[in-house]
């Protein structure tokens, strides 16, 4: 079993969560990936692909098993010493505010001791993402065209 972030479970991620969480994503996320990728997207599909790709990847879930969040960090093959967090949940993140602040602060300080520089994009309109990212100790830049279209992305990173 994982360990516990306020009121938050966190465990290894199982098949059950990805389908759950699929088809519970809060709408900035599925937003901000079909910016990134395109809008012909199975959630369930990208969920898999990140959880494959990444070297640590947890769920977090509330007391009674239900899954709130699914996050990790995928070392980035042509850049030594890079990784990308990400982390894409449910609305229920909102009733745990605290609790996902400490939780990204906690895994940015833990991932940040491992790679020389965390990075990847957040769509601009995911603005609750933007506060959290800044909460745990990311630098947020300025917006610059990304994605399938040139949509508005902020690159975030932390270094070591």
């Amino acid at each position: 079993m994982g360990s516990r972030v306020g009121r938050l479970l966190l465990t290894p991620v199982t098949s059950e969560h990805l389908a759950f969480l699929a088809t519970h994503l809060r709408d900035a996320d599925v937003q901000e990936l079909r910016a990134s990728q395109g809008d012909s997207l199975c959630m369930l599909a990208i969920l898999q692909q990140s959880v494959t790709v990444s070297a640590e990847c947890w769920v977090a879930t509330t007391q009674a098993g239900e899954a709130v969040a699914v996050f990790g960090v995928a070392p980035i093959p042509q850049a030594a010493g890079y990784a990308a967090p990400w982390m894409l949940g449910t609305d229920t993140l909102a009733r745990h505010g605290k609790d996902i602040v400490q939780l990204g602060k906690r895994f940015a300080e833990r991932w940040g001791a491992e790679y020389d520089r965390l990075i990847n994009f957040v769509d601009t309109r995911n603005i609750k993402s933007i506060a959290w990212l800044r909460h745990s100790g990311y630098s947020v830049r300025p917006a610059q065209p990304h994605g399938v279209n040139g949509e508005l992305f902020h690159l975030f990173e932390r270094c070591a």
